[in-house]
C-alpha cells in the first residue's frame, strides 16, 4: 500500500512539473506557432494513431477537440476564448508532438502517459472555456474531462 501511495505522490509531483513547464511555454505561443500546429496536423494525427484506443480514448478525444478549436480560432470562426487558454492548448500539443519530452514516447504506455496527464490538467484548468466552445460547436464536452 505504501509503494502505491509513493508512486501516486511522484506522479502528482511529475504532473505539476509538466503543467508548470507548459504554463511557462504557453507565454511563448504566437499566432505563427498556431499556424504551424495546423500545418503539422498530419504529424499530430500520425502520433495519435500510434496510441492504444482503449487506454488513451479520452486523450485522443482531447487532442481532436484542441485541434478543432485552434483551427476554428485561426479561421476566425470562433474567437471567444482568452489567448492564454488557447496558448495553453497549443503548448500542450507542441509537448505531445515532441518525441523526447519528459518521458520519451518510445517507452510503451508510459511514454504517452505524461502527455495524457498534461492534457487532462490543461483541460481541467480551462474547462469553462472549452465547455463554452463545445456549446458553440454543438458538442457535449463532458467526455473530455476527468470525472
Amino acid at each position: 500500500m505504501y509503494a502505491i501511495a509513493k508512486i501516486k505522490m511522484k506522479n502528482n509531483i511529475l504532473g505539476n512539473e509538466i503543467f508548470n513547464e507548459i504554463d511557462l511555454q504557453s507565454s511563448k505561443i504566437s499566432d505563427e506557432k498556431l499556424s504551424g500546429i495546423i500545418s503539422g496536423e498530419g504529424k499530430i494525427n500520425s502520433r495519435t494513431y500510434k496510441l492504444d484506443l482503449k487506454k488513451f480514448k479520452k486523450f485522443i478525444s482531447q487532442i481532436k477537440l484542441a485541434m478543432s478549436l485552434i483551427k476554428d480560432f485561426k479561421a476566425g470562426r470562433y474567437t471567444d476564448i482568452p489567448w492564454r487558454s488557447l496558448a495553453m492548448i497549443a503548448a500542450a500539443i507542441l509537448y505531445f508532438i515532441n518525441p523526447m519530452d519528459l518521458i520519451p514516447d518510445i517507452l510503451p504506455v508510459f511514454g504517452y502517459g505524461d502527455d495524457a496527464m498534461l492534457f487532462a490538467a490543461v483541460f481541467k484548468s480551462i474547462q469553462s472555456d472549452l465547455e463554452k466552445y463545445g456549446d458553440w460547436k454543438g458538442i457535449n464536452t463532458s467526455e473530455f474531462f476527468l470525472k
